[in-house]
């Protein structure tokens, strides 16, 4: 008798799961037409994705991938500075001018305000277009306080991108830092999603420069033995289909504020997220309570102290607020905390710049990768067990642990907000 005749709950099992993969396809189809709808970046398959949570290991890879440049050099970068790992960096995007290969370096004027101007000065000698975006000078062209470049980018030839929350300084690194180095997320992406990063970095270049950027030839896709060596230990299964999201700052700021609400308008079940600065405007927050309200399991992984202090005070007036709606609120209590993750009805992993508040949302040039694959939503659950071991829970008598005068700046803050 044929196997399909003995065991008919085998094809029952077998229908259920298709049916099911098929719901869960165009369930994600769905979210990435929403996310892409109008966005500067782009959405790709083919893509193969690293996640680091450690700087060192993503320094080294970084450096690696500067070095074996064969086409350009695009960095940009908010914090840059000019420790013994900025200098690192300094040294080898200086060594990849002197060969000839075009290396153009943004760094944002206000968040790399502490590095010494030798540094750029050396950088430019060695033949490295060197760009500050937004100088804090009104008498200077396209000045400004507000508005700036948040992303922490890299790409190398249109292939390789690397982007998440890593600046380039010591604080990141365990090596220079050792047991106080900060607790964030990068990614490495290799694969079509990179020209997309590309597009982005030209973007913001144009704004601060007026110079259009051409690449004539473009550059050819890594090959295979290129990709291994850039690539060990990546899950190219089928690759990673990405949509890149980038914000324009001041003159387009509503695609960050797009990536997160329609995330947060389609999840059916669950919303994990970690989230260094969180001071949402009343649109994430009103979203935040629409998908509590349909059942969505919503936890917030946020730093009882993070290295703004101002911002940790604006974030706890929030807090009767959302215990109020149900939402699970832990604090994490290792070094400063400053990833910036999401994970969606565990299928969909969001890694990026933009931090869940007004200045993200609102006025700052911000990028985000979403990433459709279960393997990558694995390491960013794996990391967050990691870090839950070193939190605690918000209960609703998280007031006894402040001091006084905290407690007044976050209903100070509440208030000043809820009128914004």
């Amino acid at each position: 008798m044929p196997q399909a005749a003995k065991d008919p709950t085998s094809r029952i099992s077998q229908g259920v799961k298709q049916r099911v993969s098929a719901k869960l396809s165009a369930w994600k189809s769905r979210i990435e037409r929403e996310i892409s709808g109008g966005q500067t970046g782009g959405s790709s398959d083919g893509n193969a994705v690293e996640v680091y949570f450690e700087g060192d290991r993503a320094f080294a890879d970084m450096l690696g991938a500067i070095r074996d440049a064969k086409h350009y050099v695009h960095l940009e970068m908010y914090m840059f500075f000019s420790d013994g790992t900025g200098s690192k960096f300094a040294e080898a995007l200086s060594a990849k001018a002197r060969e000839g290969i075009p290396v153009r370096v943004l760094y944002d004027s206000i968040g790399s305000l502490e590095t010494d101007q030798m540094q750029w000065a050396n950088m430019h000698d060695a033949g490295v277009t060197v760009v500050e975006y937004r100088p804090v000078a009104f008498w200077r062209k396209r000045s400004g306080i507000f508005g700036r470049n948040h992303r922490k980018n890299l790409v190398v030839d249109g292939a390789i991108a690397f982007t998440g929350g890593m600046n380039i300084a010591d604080s990141w690194s365990e090596e220079a830092s050792s047991d106080s180095s900060w607790r964030d997320t990068h990614c490495r992406v290799i694969g079509p999603a990179a020209q997309d990063f590309n597009k982005l970095f030209i973007d913001s270049w144009q704004y601060a420069t007026k110079e259009k950027i051409f690449h004539r030839p473009a550059p050819h896709p890594l090959s295979d033995d290129e990709q291994q060596a850039h690539g060990d230990g990546l899950d190219r299964s089928g690759g990673c289909r990405c949509v890149v999201v980038g914000s324009q700052g001041l003159r387009d700021s509503k695609e960050i504020r797009r990536m997160f609400s329609v995330n947060l308008a389609r999840a059916e079940k669950s919303i994990k997220m970690t989230m260094p600065y969180f001071v949402p405007p009343k649109r994430l927050l009103a979203a935040l309570n629409k998908a509590k309200q349909r059942g969505v399991d919503i936890k917030l992984l946020l730093p009882r102290d993070s290295d703004v202090k101002v911002v940790d005070w604006l974030r706890e007036g929030f807090y009767p607020q959302l215990l109020s709606w149900g939402i699970s609120l832990r604090e994490y209590l290792g070094p400063v905390l400053h990833a910036k993750t999401m994970v969606v009805d565990d299928h969909i992993a969001v890694i990026g710049s933009s931090n869940f508040d007004i200045l993200s949302v609102l006025m700052n040039r911000e990028i985000g990768l979403v990433v459709f694959n279960d393997e990558v939503v694995a390491e960013l659950d794996r990391q967050w067990q990691n870090d839950l071991m070193l939190s605690e829970r918000v209960t609703r008598d998280w007031e006894g642990i402040r001091s006084w005068w905290r407690l007044a700046m976050a209903k100070l803050g509440s208030f000043l907000l809820r009128r914004l």
